[in-house]
This record gives structure tokens, sequence and C-alpha cells, in this order.
């Protein structure tokens, strides 16, 4: 049985401390992946603590020259043991989870605005001038921050009001709903030319980081099938995931041989659609198209 912070117990909260190179574009504009009105898919993973759980909430802070938290996260996996990836391992990141963009702020909470409020003198992080990569927010701290930025922000405000963060912990149920329907009713995918045996389920990717959602084998063309699931429209950062997933399988687990990737979402963007012409080995199959709502 998974471990989850959204099956009733309380959700932990943290602060991710990030450089422009992974909040901005290359050009200083922020990222348009992090921005949930895009609704574009998650970029793969972040670095996180090791006690992550999914449903966790995070308030991400920009370094220089931003300063500020920019954006409300949820995390959408327990953390990981990314230590075997190279990159990972030269910064300093041993753990990371899948995210999702709850909120993006226009009008952030900045280093300023803590250093004028004294109540904010003992939160550890402050005092650490947020030099580590992460650090956990005390609820009195989360609650404090949480009234500035709905008075800030009348639109957060109304996110909030509107039950925002428990219908995001209720997309992340549905995700898993969907797994465990899907995982059921493998013979649904027959009709689309696969004929798939589930071998393993949130199979995590050591080394590469991320994790795959059904890691699947293909009976009739015997081969491996990556299944990447999408209760959201599925973008270039999802074909970019699953081509990196497949590379994974051939490398570690079919020995070299031939493995292909399949993706089920609520619907594909433009880019996901080119990104397709480059690539025969992966496939795509919309939701409706199986009869899950």
């Amino acid at each position: 049985m998974r471990k989850s912070s959204t099956a009733g117990d309380k959700s932990q909260l943290w602060v991710w401390v990030t450089t422009p190179e992974h909040y901005a574009e290359d050009d200083g504009s922020d990222r348009e992946d992090l921005d949930p009105s895009a609704q574009s898919d998650p970029d793969g993973w972040w670095s996180c603590h090791k006690n992550t759980l999914r449903g966790d909430l995070v308030l991400l802070y920009r370094t220089k020259p931003k300063m500020d938290f920019g954006y409300l996260i949820q995390a959408e996996s327990d953390a990981y043991s990314i230590a075997n990836d190279r990159k990972a391992s030269k910064r300093g990141w041993n753990y990371g989870c899948d995210y999702r963009v709850l909120y993006k702020f226009a009008h952030p909470v900045t280093l300023d605005d803590i250093r004028a409020d004294p109540y904010m003198d003992e939160w550890g992080a402050f005092r650490g001038n947020f030099q580590r990569l992460v650090y956990a927010i005390p609820p009195t701290v989360w609650k404090r921050l949480m009234r500035r930025l709905e008075k800030r922000e009348p639109s957060f405000a109304r996110f909030i009001q509107r039950g925002g963060i428990r219908k995001a912990s209720n997309k992340i149920m549905l995700e898993e709903e969907l797994e465990d329907r899907l995982s059921d009713r493998m013979s649904a995918l027959k009709k689309f030319g696969y004929d798939l045996e589930v071998k393993g389920r949130q199979v995590i990717c050591t080394s590469h980081g991320g994790r795959i959602d059904l890691l699947c084998y293909d009976r009739a063309r015997k081969r491996y099938v990556v299944v990447e699931l999408k209760n959201v429209r599925a973008g270039q950062n999802t074909f970019g995931q699953i081509a990196t997933y497949v590379g994974w399988v051939e490398q570690n687990i079919s020995k070299g041989r031939r493995a292909e990737g399949l993706v089920i979402a609520r619907g594909f963007d433009n880019r996901f659609l080119s990104a397709l012409k480059t690539n025969n080995r992966i496939g795509h199959i919309d939701l409706g198209e199986l009869g899950f709502k």
C-alpha cells in the first residue's frame, strides 16, 4: 500500500529553494511550464526532502534576482532516490518527487516582506538565508504566509476559498484511481494493438529520476511498453518524460532490446503531436477512447 499524505494524514509543508536556471527561461522570463494557467504538464521531477509524501504542499522560493515565493506546489509522489543520477549528485540532490504547480503568484511575498515581520525571526529557513535546498515550514509560519498572500492577492484568496488545494489533492487520488482501473482492464487496449501484461507500477528509474506509471510487457510483440498516464492534456514535457523512461527500460530492463512508450491522457497539445513525428516508438491514446471519464 502506498503511503500518502492525501490519505487522511495532514499534509507536510515545505519550502523548495531554486535558482534562476530552474525558474526562468533563457531570456529571464518566467518558465511557461510553471504557470498552471498554461495547462502544461510538469517537467519531470523536482529535488525534495527524503520525507516528502504525495500531497505535501510546497512554496517555491526563488533566489536572486527574484528573492520571493513565486509558486504554490503540490508533491504528486512520495520522494524517491536520485542518488545515482550524476547530474543530480553534482548538485547535492539525493531525492526527487513528481510535482504539480497549483498557483503562480502575481504579487509574491518577498524576502524584504519577511525581514519586516518580527514574527519570522525565529523561522529556521529565514535565519539560514534560504541557503539549503529544502526546509520544513512550521504550520504557524505557513498560516502567516498564506494570510499575507491571500490579503495581497484576492484571486489567491478565492482559489483557497473555492477549495483549490482540496481539488488538487482529489486530482492526485483520481490519477491513482485511473491507474487502478487501467491495470485491471488492460484488455481495453487490445483494440489499439496492445496485448499488455503489467510487470510493475510506480517503477522508479534509478539513476535517471522519475517513475514509470505502468511498466508492461506486450505478449504479442515480445517487448516492454512504458505506459504514462495523465489526467490532464499531455504536452512536450510528457513526450520528453516517456522518451527518457523508454531509454531507461532498454538500458536496465530489456537488455538493449527495443522498448516502446504509450501515453494515455486527456488530450494532446500540438507540441506533443509534433514531437511524435520524431519517434515512431511512442504511441498515444485519449482517455475518452477508453471510455474513462
